[in-house]
């Protein structure tokens, strides 16, 4: 749901007629049930939103370990099929204290991060070997999503997988993606 205000300068009179008119004739006004269930959301978006980013950041810090102990040499599903996981946290200036990121961003990096899988193949194959992510576009939801985007982008790189993190507990999600790893590793 897209909601919002339009406010107007005191000094352009003829905004606010012009405003009116469109209201009239193209409607634009929100019903009654959408502005009570958007007033009921917003009293749990803060709630939410920390546990959407809390969850995504675990899952990012053990995706990025997984995919470091391959390169080590040690056995790891995930880190023989990632190439590199990118989210505001793993940026240089999100470990530096004082930096612009850590301002911006004091509480979290959010819950939405990419995957960039080294098969073109496992990338489109990862998320229907999943169960609690849904394969889906949409990002914001209180479920978990995940989306091959060339699905919908033929001009993005075709391994390129973007996770929206959900309120689910992070353990089940990484479990999660632990089998669709796992059953994906089984196909070679």
């Amino acid at each position: 749901m897209l909601c919002g205000v339009v406010s107007v300068r005191p000094d352009r009179p003829d905004w606010v007629e012009t405003l009116r008119e469109e209201r009239l004739f193209l409607g634009s006004v929100m019903g009654s049930l959408e502005g009570w269930l958007g007033v009921r959301s917003l009293r749990t978006l803060e709630l939410r939103v920390e546990r959407q980013s809390q969850n995504a950041q675990r899952l990012v810090d053990w995706l990025v370990g997984e995919v470091a102990a391959a390169g080590e040499g040690r056995e790891s599903a995930v880190g023989e099929l990632v190439d590199r996981v990118m989210h505001a946290s793993q940026q240089k200036e999100a470990k530096e204290e004082g930096s612009w990121l850590r301002k911006q961003m004091p509480n979290g990096y959010g819950p939405v991060f990419a995957l960039f899988m080294k098969d073109e193949n496992k990338a489109r194959g990862l998320p229907s070997k999943l169960h609690l992510f849904h394969h889906a576009t949409s990002l914001g939801g209180i479920e978990s999503l995940i989306e091959w985007r060339a699905m919908s982008d033929k001009t993005c790189d075709k391994r390129l997988l973007r996770v929206s993190v959900g309120v689910e507990g992070w353990e089940d999600l990484k479990e999660d993606l632990v089998q669709g790893f796992k059953a994906l590793k089984a196909e070679n």
